[in-house]
Order: structure tokens, then C-alpha cells, then sequence
């Protein structure tokens, strides 16, 4: 598969004589609304919630019908908690609601934990399979007098844990997540990678005209601690020892860019300096030029362009 980057002619230079792709945090894009969608509502929440506390129920009374070995270490306490309180007796006054505190809120904790722990950490390229695609030469190929950048693949070196895949473009997010997963096991390598699709792989219908596939890594977590003060209810978060840096430049083959297609405006000169950079750091791609025949937008091979 390829896929096409649409850029400025000044930042495919850059790109070129780099050698290197930037991979930026969601905070830098241009949809206010990204990384705001929670996988499941309220509603949802407080299903799992209350399936949630008699899973705990049923392993404090000693019906092992569940691996509970896997679950995550506040699953353990709770159920050590309950445990204890069904020895004792107390256990029928209990309020769960209560017990469950330790667990998010959907709309609050939840979104809080992406926005303020890791949404600065992620690092995202996003690039489409359409090199003639004309909105997208409009928002990000200069209108026309830009760019669009052919890459077979786009990194040298495959990060840890990519994450790759198109967008999912809806109004109502059918997630793919489950929160009784979240509040059993916590974030293990399955529930992490469904979130991501959820969170990282999801846009409104407005954005679909992008046919966006993306590329999705993680800088390193740092240090992410959430307390919770059972007198007030206050649940805190601190976030430290993440990068300030909201981007990462991410090497590619030279051999991996495959092609050059430049706008219907691109100019003489433009196209000159590009090719410049080209001959400078021994790249062999295909050039070719969109060309507005006849009211039809054609891509035409360019002859060979001498630096």
C-alpha cells in the first residue's frame, strides 16, 4: 500500500534533506475535537459498574469461577476488602457504589486520564492512500502549489507497540472496548490496543473526506499517579518525567519515497528547488504533476528535471 503525505514545498524539503517524518502529538492538530470520544457512556459505566461488584462478590465468597489471577492489582484489593468485610459480617450494609469510587468516572476520570496523561505523549503521522484527492490538496497541499509525498513505507526503524489502521469516521462511537475489561484487568496490552482505536482512530463524519490512515507510537509514560481521598471523594492526578517536546522526527528509507506528485499550481522554481534536494541526497522517485485538462485533474508524468 502507499501512502501520500500532502505538504508545503518548503516542508518537503525539510522532509528530504532530513531524511526524517514528523510524528506530533494530537495537540498540534488542526480537530479541537481529537482524543475527546469516551468508549462507552455513563449508562454503560454504571452497567459494568454494578456486573463489576458482583464478579468481586462471587470471588470474596469463594466461588473461584473466574481467573481471577489476571486481574489488575485494585481488582485484588477490592476483593480483599470484601473478603474481609464477609468474615466479619458487615458486608450486607454495603454501599457499592461507594466501594467503587476507586474506579473512574467515564466522562471525568476518564477523559482526564487521556487528556492530561497521555494524549502528549502520543505520537501520530497521518497520511491518506489518495494522491488526488482535492480537498486534501485545498487543507494541506498548499492549494495546490504543494506537494503530495508517494512513501511505501514510513519509518526506518519500526517503533515499540505501533499501532497503525484507518480512522473510523461516526457521530456515536461504537467502541470496541468494554469497561468491565478496564475495571478487571486495568490497562493490559488487549484493553490498551482497543482504547486506542477508540480514542487515537476515531473522528466526526465531517473528517471522512480525508480517507485518513494513521501511524501511532508512545513516547515514554513517565510517571502517571492518580490518589483518591475517600473522606472528600477528591480524585487527583499527577502527570511527570513526560517529554516537553510535542513531536518526534521519525527517520525513513530513503528508498521508501517512491514518488513526487506536485499541485496543479506548483511552480517552475518550486519544483526546481525540490528537485534540487533530490539530487543533493541521492533519491530515485518517480516526479509527476496533477494538470487541469479539459475540467478533469490528471497526474502526468514529469520529464527528468536537471538540478
Amino acid at each position: 500500500m502507499s501512502f501520500y503525505k500532502y505538504t508545503t514545498i518548503n516542508t518537503a524539503k525539510i522532509v528530504l534533506e532530513n531524511e526524517t517524518l514528523r510524528w506530533s502529538s494530537p495537540l498540534l492538530f488542526n480537530d479541537i475535537e481529537e482524543c475527546q470520544f469516551t468508549p462507552f457512556t455513563t449508562e454503560q459505566h454504571k452497567m459494568a459498574q454494578k456486573y463489576y461488584y458482583e464478579m468481586l462478590l462471587d470471588c470474596a465468597k469463594g466461588r473461584l469461577i473466574y481467573n481471577y489471577h489476571h486481574f489488575s492489582e485494585v481488582t485484588g484489593m477490592l476483593i480483599d476488602t470484601l473478603r474481609l468485610m464477609h468474615n466479619q459480617g458487615s458486608l450486607d450494609n454495603l454501599d457499592y457504589r461507594e466501594l467503587l469510587q476507586v474506579t473512574d468516572n467515564p466522562q471525568e476520570g476518564y477523559r482526564e486520564y487521556v487528556n492530561k496523561g497521555l494524549v502528549n505523549i502520543f505520537r501520530i503521522i497521518c497520511v491518506t492512500t489518495e494522491y488526488n484527492n482535492n480537498l486534501m490538496w485545498a487543507h494541506y497541499g498548499d492549494q495546490h502549489y504543494g506537494c503530495a509525498l508517494e512513501f511505501s513505507d514510513v519509518y526506518k526503524d519500526k517503533p515499540r507497540n505501533l499501532e497503525e489502521g484507518f480512522v473510523r469516521y461516526h457521530e456515536n462511537l461504537n467502541p470496541r472496548s468494554n469497561p468491565i475489561d478496564m475495571m478487571l484487568f486495568g490497562e493490559t496490552k488487549e484493553v490498551r490496543s482497543k482504547m486506542i482505536e477508540d480514542i487515537i482512530f476515531s473522528k466526526r463524519t465531517s473528517w471522512a473526506y480525508e480517507k485518513e490512515y494513521r501511524f501511532m507510537f508512545a513516547e515514554n509514560f513517565g510517571q502517571i499517579t492518580t490518589t483518591l481521598d475517600f473522606r472528600t471523594k477528591e480524585r487527583k492526578m499527577d502527570v511527570s518525567h513526560q517529554s516537553d517536546t510535542k513531536f518526534t522526527d521519525v527517520p525513513f528509507k530513503k528508498e521508501s519515497l517512491k514518488s513526487i506528485t506536485f499541485g496543479v499550481r506548483a511552480t517552475k522554481e518550486s519544483i526546481e528547488d525540490l528537485v534540487a534536494s533530490l539530487s543533493n541526497k541521492s533519491y530515485d522517485v518517480d516526479l509527476f504533476q496533477l494538470k487541469l485538462v479539459n475540467g478533469e485533474l490528471l497526474r502526468e508524468r514529469m520529464s527528468p528535471i536537471q538540478a
